[in-house]
């Protein structure tokens, strides 16, 4: 359990540095859009945008995503699991209560029953 945190937060890091690298590569699909406003092309081809079939990089951004988040909810589910050993809150917690707990005494001692 304490190995798999930081290999799981080191990966994260890496996808998360990936999916910004991969998706500022990416040809941005708003020049498709000055198409539309005469720029030249059928206007219908821009407006809907003659899509064709994924580019690698849109695949890798996202399978990179994909990724992202599947290492988010595990970093989410292992921060949730208990750990073992106690908080240092809950140490000083029961270090004030032994201390406000009065102090047993020992029973005044009989004096031994005299037969009549």
């Amino acid at each position: 359990m304490d190995v798999i945190q930081p290999v799981m937060v080191g990966a994260h890091v890496i996808f998360a540095i990936a999916m910004i690298a991969i998706v500022l590569l990416q040809k941005g699909k708003g020049a498709g859009l000055s198409g539309v406003f005469g720029a030249g092309g059928a206007a219908s081809e821009s407006f809907f945008g003659g899509r064709g079939p994924g580019t690698f990089l849109a695949k890798l951004t996202t399978a990179a995503a994909i990724m992202f988040m599947v290492t988010s909810l595990i970093l989410a589910k292992l921060s949730a699991m208990p750990r073992g050993g106690r908080s240092i809150m809950e140490d000083k917690k029961t270090k004030a209560a032994e201390k406000a707990r009065p102090k047993p005494t020992k029973p005044a001692r009989k004096a031994p029953a005299t037969p009549k």
